[in-house]
């Protein structure tokens, strides 16, 4: 039963390390401003939990609200002074 869970756990945190790099990627090659945020703020969060399951939940906490509320200020920054054209 022990080798089961480890395995398991293993392959959740190479699922999260997979899934948090795609996003990473994304918010770099990206040129759509709303994407590259998106992918910052997944990326972070995934980052986080990544923390937890490895067993440092004040640093994933941490990572949680610090570095996925500083994203979602950019987000709101890039919204307000961004030149939004309506496209008809």
């Amino acid at each position: 039963m022990q080798l089961w869970v480890g395995l398991v756990t293993e392959t959740l945190e190479l699922l999260l390390l997979i899934i948090a790099t795609f996003f990473a990627i994304l918010s770099v090659e990206t040129r759509n401003l709303t994407r590259t945020v998106f992918g910052l703020l997944v990326f972070t969060a995934l980052v986080g939990a990544i923390f937890i399951m490895l067993g440092a939940v004040h640093v994933g906490v941490l990572q949680i609200i610090a570095y996925s509320g500083g994203v979602m200020a950019l987000f709101l920054f890039m919204i307000m002074l961004t030149n939004r054209r309506d496209e008809t």
